[in-house]
């Protein structure tokens, strides 16, 4: 606890110092010395010609750039112009000695290109952070889909499906000080959220859920960019970042519905080994096969998981089945939850064919028709307590154009579900000082660490078309924890991993088309933590710190040598393998070369896409936040109902684990009342 009291001093100090300056009073726009740094940037990164003719100039990039970030949280605009900044200089301490802003292009594309390879942290993530804006915002500018060859187009031309509607209550329909009395508030309305509110609806509690993120429907979906679409559905615009060695983005929705809104759709059941060595280890009853076997099937039918389809599966698993078959390994299509899906490969920016059964689609209008009552754009801030014992919830009321605090909402409940994430639940308990004598609240976060590796194939892939994430291997689940699963990755986001920059970059971008890539996971040993934020306002979001072990780098190395093996095998002609320093393998050599090495962890470029187990259950109050049923060690009636909860990393896609043990959780809690 001491350390982290010191780091939170620390950036305390920064806080205050930047607040303090006039880059924290008066944001605006870039400064000119700014605005000519990223203009600079992005007309280096992407310049006219080639193979996609449109440069950054010719669409305006940096004005998008700017545009952008004026609409994030105002950190992210300190953070914009401290990094423009910083980076202008950075220069003088390389061979250049002139600011970035002020090098010839010939310069600028080698200091560019150099960063990359930089042992020097914040140069190189800098440069990365600066290059997925600018080719976000490029890639994401009609005019570039349509010289890059993207289409929005399904597989299946069906007309969309139109799945059940909510009535969720907002500002201005609430404002001021509002009290509502219930049997139960859950807060958050994610695959915890949402499970927990539907059972206690329809088992006869009246049930309140509260969500920070606003509603939307599937016309939403239509209306501009993929960026923009990161912008509206993604807590924080998606960047949301643990710091560590190597920084891991770990994007998380913030809608009703949670990130089940915007997540691949992937059912996996928990493993049983894993419920095995929870059950052993934590002392978690009634979590064995067949206990848990109901709950995973009354899960599935009510969100319709089924095989995904080989007519909408895309030819991006069809070329990864090409060399998985030719190697004979074991490979299927993954289980989705969908429903008259036509494969349209945009699942992570909102389905448009409200195929996908996600919370807002499935779970949440069964439990508002059991009567339940849904708040959205409502941050729930303090849980009431009195003597040991939940007494409701308070939340601000936001204005859903400014964020700004339109009043209070008090939910008085005897019974409190918290399902905000293993990033948001932990810092909502921290904030109101609740089950915290463990000392394992915000401590042993998993983040199920993700990379990408992707393929150049001579045959065009259009790997955006189909089912955006559809195929999966798991020959080295067993010996090395890791999982393959074949994903798209659209233009917009998944061009910043491409190493190159200015021609070669844009060379790149007329191949697009021609590109497969799958992605893989490790059930990470590596344990990382969430630290209260500081302050109010703009500075109160929760700090994650994560940093990736060498044990699980490795094990990440051999499924990145299956997955270069894989797309060998079908014929590509250069793998790019995202490890940084390491050239594309286009030959066998390369492969075994790479089979060889021992990387670094600061070599790879993980994305945490399913956080878990800063909340962990078990047994013993003196090692875990929450007994085996959900319920917080030391406080009466409240309950924890997501993924903090899970002793360890899954090691597969968390949704329906999530779900089946909110589940539980929620029959335990019909059972035995309030």
């Amino acid at each position: 606890m001491g350390q982290a009291s010191g780091d939170v001093k620390r950036v305390g100090g920064l806080t205050r110092w930047v607040e303090g300056t006039h880059i924290g009073v008066d944001m605006g726009t870039l400064a000119r010395g700014e605005k000519r740094t990223l203009r600079r940037f992005a007309e280096t990164l992407l310049p006219p010609g080639g193979a996609v003719p449109l440069g950054a100039a010719d669409v305006d990039t940096a004005s998008a750039v700017e545009g952008h970030v004026a609409r994030l949280p105002r950190r992210f605009q300190v953070a914009l112009r401290l990094g423009l900044r910083m980076w202008d200089y950075l220069p003088f301490l390389s061979r250049y000695r002139r600011r970035f802003s002020r090098l010839g292009l010939r310069e600028r594309e080698e200091y560019l290109a150099q960063s990359h390879e930089s042992r020097f942290p914040p140069r190189r993530l800098l440069c990365f952070w600066l290059k997925t804006l600018c080719l976000s915002a490029f890639c994401g500018d009609r005019r570039v889909e349509q010289a890059i060859g993207f289409s929005r187009s399904c597989l299946d031309p069906s007309p969309p499906g139109e799945g059940p509607r909510l009535e969720p209550i907002s500002y201005p329909s609430i404002h001021g000080n509002v009290e509502v009395q219930a049997d139960a508030c859950v807060v958050g309305s994610g695959a915890g959220g949402g499970v927990v509110a539907k059972e206690l609806a329809e088992g006869g509690m009246s049930v309140v859920v509260i969500e920070e993120g606003a509603y939307f429907r599937r016309e939403d979906y239509a209306e501009g960019t993929l960026w923009e679409q990161i912008q509206k559905l993604y807590r924080e615009s998606g960047l949301t970042l643990a710091w560590g060695e190597p920084a891991v983005p770990i994007p998380l929705g913030k809608a009703i519905g949670g990130t089940t809104v915007v997540n691949s759709g992937t059912c996996f059941r928990t493993p049983e080994k894993v419920l095995l060595k929870w059950e052993r280890d934590w002392g978690l009853e009634g979590i064995d096969l067949d206990t848990m076997t109901p709950l995973f099937q009354r899960v599935e039918e009510t969100i319709s998981v089924r095989p995904v389809p080989w007519e909408i599966i895309g030819n991006n698993a069809r070329v990864f089945d090409r060399g998985v078959k030719a190697l004979g390994y074991n490979g299927q299509p993954l289980l989705r939850n969908i429903d008259s899906c036509r494969g349209c490969g945009v699942c992570s920016f909102g389905c448009p064919s409200d195929a996908k059964q996600a919370m807002h689609l499935s779970y949440l209008p069964r439990a508002a028709r059991a009567g339940a009552t849904i708040y959205a754009r409502c941050r729930a801030r303090r849980v009431l307590v009195e003597r040991g014992r939940v007494q409701g919830v308070e939340a601000e009321i936001l204005d859903g154009a400014t964020e700004e605090v339109r009043g209070r909402l008090r939910v008085r409940a005897p019974m409190v579900v918290l399902a905000a994430g293993a990033i948001h639940t932990p810092a909502l308990l921290m904030a109101n000082g609740l089950a915290l004598e463990s000392g394992q609240v915000g401590r042993n976060l998993r983040v199920h660490p993700a990379v990408g590796v992707s393929a150049m194939f001579e045959e065009e892939v259009y790997g955006w078309r189909g089912t955006l994430q559809s195929y999966y291997v798991d020959d080295l689940q067993e010996s090395q924890g890791v999982l393959l699963e074949v994903t798209s990755l659209l233009p917009g986001v998944g061009a910043a991993l491409v190493p190159e920059v200015g021609p070669k970059l844009k060379e790149a971008l007329g191949r697009y088309k021609h590109l497969a890539s799958v992605g893989l996971f490790v059930s990470d040993s590596s344990k990382g933590r969430v630290l209260r934020g500081w302050g109010r306002g703009w500075w109160s979001s929760p700090i994650v710190l994560y940093s990736l072990n060498r044990q699980d780098a490795q094990r990440l190395k051999h499924g990145i040598a299956l997955a270069t093996e894989v797309f060998l095998a079908a014929g590509a002609t250069a793998v790019f393998t995202g490890v940084r320093g390491l050239s594309p393998i286009t030959e066998r050599g390369g492969l075994e070369a790479l089979k060889r090495m021992s990387i670094a962890s600061g070599r790879l470029s993980p994305v945490g896409f399913h956080p878990m187990g800063t909340c962990r259950m078990g047994r013993d109050p003196a090692s875990s936040v929450v007994g085996p049923w959900g319920e917080a060690h030391g406080v009466r009636g409240l309950y924890i109902a997501d993924a903090s909860i899970f002793p360890s990393c899954l090691g597969v896609n968390p949704q329906i684990s999530i779900m089946a043990f909110a589940t539980r959780t929620a029959f335990h809690i019909l059972g035995h009342g309030a």
